[in-house]
């Protein structure tokens, strides 16, 4: 990874770590996350319509991929509100960020780049994804299998698959658009057009599945009233992601953009011992030193 994508990243990483020390008493839902992604697309429409000659100029093929990206955002967000509904944040969290790593690394095979990951930033995802299974346990004997044959589980998972979906289809799409767009705009304005363009997708395909769901509906209503915290995530992942998009251009892999974003979970620690005085168990610190090891490794890779 370049310095530029370490940086980027790097503050994406503290806006997402953020959002969830802000969002933590925040029950996630379907509902809730369609809110958000409306607000973030009302708030960015005005950039659309300033950049509509360059969105004139993307071909077909682009847009089935911002179809196909905000099938896979929309599918993430929604399983991950139903994982957490079913399950413990210190199961489900581990899951969800860490997995993607992993079918990245799986996906790289079979899209014929995997010749650009050097086996040292494999080791480093691989102690990624260990420091985050052991991070949430109080104690080391509370990893057992039985904790994870649940829905919780399955969700995770995936909410973990459609991460990983989205981020090979934006890293594709963008990088046809910045070849498409080359002289024309800079790499940041690819990342944000594309991103707001995601978020319109996504809109829809939530909408469709909300729309299919009673009990969603009914929160849609009871919702409306907490429209400042809907505004405020709206606003964060939106912009956490057109960072993260991008990274993306200053990569050679899309595995190392998505393995060190990671850095938000020791950065969730540090915050959550600092603001919420939550405790920090061994497990904790041994699974923050691996990861912290992990990205050093993806980073010298």
């Amino acid at each position: 990874m370049t310095s530029t994508a370490i940086v980027i990243v790097l503050v994406s990483a503290l806006a997402h770590a953020g959002w969830n020390l802000f969002g933590k008493k925040v029950s996630p839902s379907g509902a809730f996350f369609w809110y958000s992604t409306l607000w973030g697309a009302l708030l960015t429409l005005p950039v659309l319509v300033y950049y509509f000659p360059l969105v004139q100029k993307l071909g077909s093929g682009i847009w089935w991929l911002v179809i196909a990206t905000g099938f896979f955002q929309a599918t993430y967000l929604s399983a991950l509100a139903a994982a957490y509904r079913h399950g413990e944040l210190s199961v489900v969290y581990p899951l969800a960020r860490s997995s993607p790593l992993l079918i990245l690394l799986v996906g790289t095979l079979f899209l014929g780049t995997a010749e650009t990951i050097t086996s040292a930033a494999v080791v480093g995802i691989l102690l990624i994804v260990a420091g985050c299974i052991v991070l949430p346990m109080q104690r080391l004997r509370d990893f057992r299998l039985a904790n994870y044959r649940n829905l919780a589980t399955l969700f995770a998972l995936l909410a973990a698959a459609s991460t990983a979906g989205y981020s090979i289809v934006d890293d594709t799409a963008t990088e046809r658009m910045r070849d498409l767009l080359d002289g024309i705009a800079l790499d940041a304005e690819v990342a944000l057009v594309f991103v707001i363009l995601q978020a319109w997708s996504a809109l829809v395909w939530l909408s469709i599945g909300l729309s299919l769901q009673k009990t969603e509906r009914r929160l849609l209503r009871q919702l409306v009233a907490n429209w400042r915290s809907t505004l405020a995530a709206g606003v964060l992942i939106l912009g956490t992601y057109a960072l993260v998009v991008w990274a993306m251009a200053y990569a050679d892999d899309v595995s190392y953009v998505v393995a060190f974003r990671q850095v938000s979970i020791p950065i969730g620690v540090v915050l959550g011992w600092y603001f919420l005085e939550e405790p920090l168990h061994p497990p904790k610190i041994a699974g923050v030193l691996t990861i912290l090891a992990g990205l050093l490794m993806v980073v010298l890779g």
